[in-house]
């Protein structure tokens, strides 16, 4: 009774759709279930500091050890063992429950047992995230002793995670800040368009806030530089609506990460704690193969998680530029003896019912992934035009990365910087064919979509 519950309410919505204008209707029922775009016109840019000229207040508000020159700032210049500088953020930023924060860091510290870093720390004291080097490791830590940041004293150090690095280069570190469930969620990069992950990974803090960015001298000398300093407030934050919420995930490698544990899906869980089921296999399709995602549907848990995500078409798309199977049209009406399994539309349609079926008040949510440098554009396109209609007439909200960021690999540029093939350092590299995000790709622009279609009224 309830899926038949769902499908009236869909042909009555449809019906009334009919009487509008064609035209009218084909640009509002498109756009109707779509997510906004997680452009940043929409969310708040807090900070945004390149250094190319000096700051207001001057020295971006440090009081000692810090100068803005040769377009970086430079902290920690001169000053002796165990000593700080303090910069404050003002109420926009420290009222923040949800914060994205970037910026690049270099460490020229040399001296044998030498070390120096920075501290992100809250109103209290509490440690939210550090970042040190010494002539041979760089350190990251989440945890550690409440600190006033009036000195750097060991007994205040963080607790240090340390990797080996190339002191020379530049590091950029990438931070999603969640003060509601004090969590963070850190990558750490070279910076370089070949980029290295050094670590990426996800931890409960004790911060509740954003007050402090604390230079820190520990020991010896080591002047460091930061640049490209950023602080957003997502347009899109959960604010611990997610948590405890289940989801089950289905589809192709790109939802099952490829050869990476930790693909798109396994983030947004990580970082909203989420419990995740992911049925996701590499090479699945939506249309008729020998890999369907429709038997990742049935085999999953009759149990009802509060979300479903899925994803298809990457592979739908060779398939059919094979001649394997045609994209198909909608049909007409909610029976499945009329969707045309033989082609992708039909198959979609049989999936979308047998999710309904399964689940029928559970918040479905597909994915279109990004522009794809790695499959026939037209048929790309004529797979979206479907889709699209598909997911308007079963009440399906979209996650929309294809059209909601700009985040396209058919830019060369961009297939370099934001996909993989294999690992390095135990992570997803860089340079793939376009089709597989890695950890910069999905972070920049999955997670903010998948998130704000989570948690869409």
């Amino acid at each position: 009774m309830a899926l038949k519950g769902i499908i009236m309410r869909a042909e009555q919505q449809r019906t009334r759709r009919l009487l509008w204008p064609r035209a009218a209707a084909a640009i509002v029922a498109v756009t109707a279930t779509l997510l906004a775009p997680p452009a940043e016109a929409a969310a708040g840019v807090l900070i945004d500091e390149t250094f190319t000229a000096q700051t207001n207040p001057a020295n971006f508000g440090f009081p000692a050890g810090a100068a803005v020159t040769g377009g970086v700032l430079n902290v920690t210049k001169g000053m002796g063992d165990h000593t700080t500088a303090v910069k404050t953020f003002g109420a926009a930023v420290a009222g923040e429950r949800t914060l994205d924060l970037t910026f690049d860091w270099k460490t020229a510290v040399t001296g044998s047992g030498h070390r120096s870093g920075v501290e992100l720390r809250d109103s209290q004291g509490n440690l939210v995230f550090a970042l040190a080097g010494t002539p041979a490791e760089l350190r990251y830590g989440l945890t550690g002793p409440a600190s006033g940041s009036t000195s750097a004293p060991d007994s205040l150090s963080p607790v240090w995670t340390k990797l080996s690095y190339d002191r020379a280069k530049w590091y950029s570190v990438n931070l999603h800040l969640d003060f509601t469930l004090q969590r963070v969620q850190y990558l750490i990069s070279t910076k370089e368009t070949a980029a290295k992950v050094m670590v990426s990974g996800t931890a409960s803090v004790a911060g509740k806030d954003l007050a402090k960015l604390v230079a820190c001298n520990y020991l010896g000398t080591g002047v460091q530089s930061i640049d490209n300093f950023r602080v957003v407030a997502p347009a899109n934050a959960a604010n611990g609506r997610l948590k405890g919420r289940t989801m089950y995930a289905f589809g192709d490698s790109i939802v099952a990460g490829h050869t990476y544990s930790r693909g798109f899906v396994d983030l947004v869980a990580e970082r909203e704690q989420m419990t995740l089921n992911k049925y996701a296999v590499n090479g699945a399709s939506v249309g008729p193969s020998g890999n369907q995602i429709l038997t990742q549907v049935r085999g999953a848990a009759s149990r009802a998680p509060d979300r479903v995500v899925f994803n298809g078409g990457t592979n739908d798309a060779e398939l059919i530029y094979g001649n394997r199977f045609k994209v198909g049209t909608m049909a007409g009406g909610f029976d499945p003896a009329t969707f045309d399994k033989s082609t992708y539309a039909g198959s979609l349609e049989t999936t979308v019912h047998a999710m309904r079926a399964k689940w029928p008040t559970t918040r479905i949510v597909y994915v279109a992934v990004h522009k794809l440098g790695s499959r026939d554009w037209n048929t790309q396109l004529a797979i979206r035009a479907v889709t699209l209609r598909i997911c308007e007439k079963w009440g399906i909200t979209v996650a929309d990365v294809f059209g909601g960021t700009t985040l396209d690999t058919r830019v060369d540029g961009q297939r370099v910087a934001y996909t993989f093939n294999g690992q390095v350092n135990g992570y997803p590299g860089t340079g793939g064919t376009g089709t597989h995000p890695n950890l910069a790709g999905v972070t920049a622009f999955y997670l903010p979509v998948l998130t704000g279609a989570l948690i869409q009224p």
